[in-house]
């Protein structure tokens, strides 16, 4: 008989740590992209139409891509979703399950996984609960370094594996860096029933009424070349397809614990990455979809930019996104990004001021940032920047640096957009460090903390100063269309509906202000096109809740 299994893989937590300054349609939670808000005043203000563009809701995160795949390689059948409302567990509890596996990969907090197992524990109970991923990993890490030194790294709520959680709501956690052989032997040892023994299997930890019981601790042989996700068997293949092309990253950021979790850096052959694009393609069978290269950083090296380009150009896709490192490009370099359909690049810029960059350990330069900023704007190619706001030594004066740099970007065609992300100290970064926390007065952890020239709540602050601060580039909409926006608008109608959108979101987040957001919104409509008609109407249907996260 076939076993099916239930693959939950969330793409976003809700503990999210960007600081969200988007507008939404109210009745649908939908992004207030430019392309929505054309097609909201189109349709008359309609609440319940419904929008053409793709939700990104719906996404899935490559580590459920990559379960699919395996265990229909292993003969088991799978439902894969990103969702665990109740509504959508009530919906998998109907089926015949053989067990629920939970991807962390995505998952941010410790509150956030015990809230999650407990959603599944109450809808679908009496059906094995089996976890891995990267939060488990970087959860082991930190108890590991706990244990060795409990007076240097004590135990705080944020951590998993302490005494007051050995209640989680699951069957099974799975605490290693790549962790499949071990689920597949949970998984065989499952089908044995009542006569099932875990003890024997490698990097497990099995909570029980005393506590966690770890066993032992085996290193995994992984081959990354040979090891991706099979696209020919998963069920179905989604417009947005996330795709890996190295492990790891060589850089040590100080607010940043990801170079802890993969210390070794494997990038994977220029064969291997034709093998699973070509897979993709194939599935595709003349569909379009947008790469998302999952990577810290897809150009490790120079070397790098030219294979990962033309690995991409070669397979007829052509069509992507990724993370990389900011920096001034070469015209060779920005060719091949060119050629191989890169969309947009998502760069960790984190501050403005060169002071700041220096404290982070980013080792870049802020004008050669801005730079390569200006040069992919100008090849046509998005950039999202994200920010980091209150690492050690952040003032009022490096807040200014950071508007400054963000207000003085020349961008000749508007493509740039950006977020702010106040400082979380996450248990494996450089900030943990006793040295590091008695060198620049630290407190707390998480979202919560203080140090020499900041606090958390002063943080989030400066978060909102940027956004009132920034008016040359616009916040980022995950929906954003940059063609749609060049074929519809000039460049300086585009520049004035982004100004009058930040300046609508500000209008509305400020109490009993109507008639002045009416005012901004009706101004809005105009520049878009459209007559004034029945806006009042329209932008009651609009919220924002700027700020939250």
């Amino acid at each position: 008989m076939t076993r099916t299994i239930a693959i939950i893989a969330p793409l976003i937590d809700f503990c999210q740590f960007n600081v969200d300054f988007n507008l939404r349609l109210r009745k649908s939670d939908r992004e207030l992209s430019l392309i929505t808000l054309h097609e909201f005043a189109r349709t008359g203000f309609n609440p319940d139409h419904q929008f053409r563009a793709h939700d990104y809701s719906d996404d899935i995160p490559s580590a459920g891509f990559y379960l699919q795949g395996l265990l229909h390689m292993h003969g088991y059948r799978t439902i894969l979703t990103n969702r665990y409302d109740p509504e959508s567990l009530e919906k998998l509890a109907k089926e015949e399950l053989f067990a629920v596996i939970v991807s962390t990969t995505m998952v941010i907090t410790t509150a956030s996984l015990l809230s999650l197992f407990s959603a599944i524990r109450e809808k679908i109970p009496g059906v094995p609960v089996i976890a891995g991923g990267v939060f488990l990993w970087k959860s082991y890490l930190q108890y590991e370094q706990h244990l060795r030194s409990p007076e240097q790294y004590p135990a705080h709520p944020g951590m998993l594996f302490q005494p007051a959680n050995s209640g989680i709501q699951a069957d099974v956690l799975i605490a290693a860096p790549h962790g499949i052989s071990s689920m597949m032997q949970v998984l065989s040892e499952t089908e044995k029933g009542s006569r099932a023994s875990l003890m024997h299997i490698p990097n497990l930890c099995l909570p029980s009424k005393n506590g966690f019981v770890f066993t032992k601790r085996e290193d995994e042989t992984v081959d990354y070349n040979r090891d991706y996700t099979r696209w020919d068997l998963v069920d179905e293949i989604f417009p947005k397809i996330p795709v890996r092309t190295s492990i790891g990253c060589p850089y040590r950021c100080g607010f940043c614990d990801f170079c802890q979790l993969y210390p070794r850096i494997f990038m994977r052959s220029p064969q291997s990455l034709n093998e699973e694009l070509t897979l993709i393609k194939n599935r595709l069978g003349g569909k379009s979809a947008v790469i998302h290269v999952s990577d810290d950083n897809v150009f490790i090296t120079k070397k790098r930019v030219h294979e990962v380009c033309g690995a991409i150009e070669a397979s007829g896709i052509r069509n992507w996104v990724g993370f990389m490192r900011g920096g001034d490009y070469s015209d060779g370099e920005i060719s091949a990004m060119q050629r191989s359909g890169l969309r947009m690049g998502i760069i960790g810029v984190e501050s403005g001021d060169q002071g700041q960059l220096e404290r982070m350990n980013k080792k870049q330069q802020a004008p050669k940032v801005q730079r390569g900023i200006e040069q992919l704007d100008a090849a046509g190619i998005a950039v999202l920047m994200t920010f980091v706001v209150g690492y050690p030594g952040e003032t009022d004066g490096t807040i200014s640096n950071t508007i400054g740099f963000l207000n003085g970007l020349s961008l000749k065609n508007l493509m740039a957009s950006y977020q702010v992300y106040p400082l979380q100290i996450f248990s494996l970064s450089e900030l943990t460090e006793p040295a590091t926390r008695k060198k620049w007065q630290i407190e707390g952890f998480g979202e919560t903390w203080s140090h020499y020239s900041m606090n958390s709540a002063r943080a989030l602050e400066a978060c909102h100063r940027v956004f009132a601060s920034v008016t040359n580039v616009p916040y980022h909409y995950a929906g954003e269309s940059h063609f749609f926006n060049r074929g519809m608008f000039n460049y300086e109608t585009r520049k004035a509906l982004f100004q009058l959108r930040q300046q609508l979101t500000l209008s509305m987040a400020s109490e009993n202000n109507f008639p002045q957001s009416a005012a901004v919104f009706r101004e809005l409509i105009s520049r878009m096109g459209f007559t004034a008609g029945n806006t009042d109407e329209g932008l009651q249907a609009i919220t924002c809740r700027p700020g939250a996260r």
